[in-house]
C-alpha cells in the first residue's frame, strides 16, 4: 500500500478554521468575563453561580491554549518544509587512529 505525502486541501482549511474559532471564542468569553467583573450591570454572563463560573473561564482559557497550539501543529505539518537529514559523520575507527608501533 503507497502511503500519500500530501493532504486534502479541505483538511487544511478546516484545521485552520477549527483552531482560529477556538482562539477568537475563548478570547471573546475572557473580554466578556473581565467586562462582567468591572460592571455587572451589563449582566453579560448570567447567572452569578460560583463554580460554573470559574470552571467556564477555565475552559475558555484552555481552548485558547489549545488553539493556538493546534494551530501551531497544523502550520507546521502542513506548510513546514521538509527538512534535510543531517549526513551523520562515522565514527573514527580506533585502529586507524592510534596505530600500532
Amino acid at each position: 500500500m503507497k502511503k500519500k505525502n500530501s493532504v486534502p486541501r479541505w483538511l487544511q482549511i478546516v484545521s485552520t478554521i477549527v483552531a482560529n474559532t477556538a482562539i477568537v471564542l475563548s478570547i471573546v468569553y475572557i473580554v466578556f468575563y473581565i467586562l462582567d467583573r468591572f460592571n455587572p450591570m451589563l449582566h453579560f454572563l448570567g447567572e452569578q453561580v460560583f463554580v460554573s463560573r470559574y470552571l467556564d473561564v477555565i475552559i475558555a482559557a484552555l481552548a485558547l491554549i489549545l488553539g493556538i497550539l493546534f494551530l501551531i501543529c497544523t502550520w507546521k505539518i502542513f506548510y513546514g518544509k521538509k527538512g534535510k537529514k543531517v549526513k551523520r559523520q562515522p565514527r573514527p575507527q580506533y585502529d586507524e587512529e592510534y596505530p600500532e608501533e
